[in-house]
């Protein structure tokens, strides 16, 4: 098939930064253009950072300042930006848990794609991508449905008797492959933690103070986190009270990680919920061992307990703390983590994932 016959992909997102389910939509830009698709991007905020491969449509720029009009506003540039693009398939990776927004859209753009729309369900916590009640449930059973993990598809199967869901998880050479950091690290021995600073969902004030428990700090080993978001100001409070300035380092959020993650002992996840947490994915394929939580949804996927990393039971800080000291103490252990960090990643890599997108293309 020729590249001018391939459908045309609209991929629409919140932004294309700091999240994960953005930067899976921008390495799938990416895979779909180089397979010869039209893409085309649409960002609903003025947030961009990943690489991306298409045209961009930056909803986000020019905003007004005032809500009510901004919201307006937007809708009426994404209707327009969809008609221009007239998309055989559009790819929704945006948050849908506002019923009244996700009604008036419905109601004013997406009606007339009905059929041609992929809801892409990001976390295992699904109120956030399908507005509760009836109305959108019995909407959603007519389109396709992408999980991102098999504990999501399970539940939209179980919960909502939904029987068009696809398993597609993230893949990870697009993004490993082409950026490339110069940054290097003053310190060598580090363990690292990566993701938005809300102790709500990342529990990074529960890591810190598991970390202070720990005997890290005495074995040489400091914890960074890389990252920004609204609990910033608290969790540089923890440290300080906690007398850990020197030990426990808030990086920040970085477009480029790899060197960060390339150079850490392992990486550590301790997340309340997750859909499919590419940390430990981007880990594993820079041939660095985790530690994780079991939650939901995703590590079980690609985390092997003992052979690439550590999986611990879920919520269980007396637990993660024993597996934090582990892969610094047992050194036979940690080596063997180290050299099985492929183990499984023959199922993420991207021509598995992007043929599995396009069989959804028909």
């Amino acid at each position: 098939m020729t590249q001018n016959l391939k459908p045309k992909i609209c991929i629409l997102v919140d932004a294309l930064s700091t999240g994960g389910a953005e930067k899976a939509a921008s390495i799938l830009s990416i895979l779909l253009s180089n397979d010869g698709y039209l893409v085309s991007i649409i960002s609903l905020r003025d947030n961009i950072t990943y690489s991306y491969k298409g045209t961009l449509f930056n909803l986000g720029e020019n905003e007004p300042s005032l809500k009510a009009l901004k919201q307006i506003q937007k809708t009426i540039k994404l209707r327009q930006a969809i008609r221009h693009i007239n998309p055989h398939f559009i790819i929704d990776y945006r948050m849908r848990n506002r019923f009244l927004m996700e009604f008036i859209l419905y109601q004013y753009i997406f009606r007339s794609y009905t059929n041609k729309i992929i809801y892409r369900i990001n976390s295992f916590n699904i109120d956030w991508h399908i507005p509760k009640g009836s109305y959108f449930k019995n909407k959603y059973k007519k389109e396709k449905l992408v999980a991102v993990s098999l504990d999501i598809k399970k539940e939209l199967e179980n919960k909502y008797n939904f029987n068009n869901v696809t398993y597609i998880p993230n893949t990870f050479s697009v993004t490993n492959n082409n950026q490339q950091s110069n940054n290097t690290i003053a310190c060598e021995n580090y363990i690292l933690a990566i993701g938005s600073l809300r102790n709500k969902t990342k529990q990074f004030d529960k890591l810190i103070a598991t970390y202070a428990q720990s005997i890290l700090k005495s074995k040489g080993y400091k914890l960074y986190i890389l990252g920004d978001g609204y609990d910033k100001t608290t969790l540089q409070t923890q440290i300080n009270n906690l007398k850990l300035q020197q030990d426990v380092v808030l990086l920040g959020y970085k477009k480029q990680i790899f060197n960060y993650i390339k150079q850490a002992r392992y990486v550590v996840l301790c997340s309340k919920v997750e859909g499919f947490p590419n940390v430990l994915l981007e880990a594993l394929s820079l041939n660095t061992p985790v530690v994780s939580f079991n939650c939901k949804s995703g590590p079980s996927e690609m985390v092997v307990d003992k052979q690439n990393g550590l999986l611990v039971k879920d919520q269980d800080f007396k637990a993660l703390k024993t597996a934090m000291e582990t892969l610094i103490l047992d050194e036979a252990l940690y080596m063997h983590c180290k050299s099985n960090t492929d183990l499984t990643l023959h199922k993420f890599r991207a021509n598995t994932i992007l043929n599995t997108w396009k069989q959804l293309f028909v």
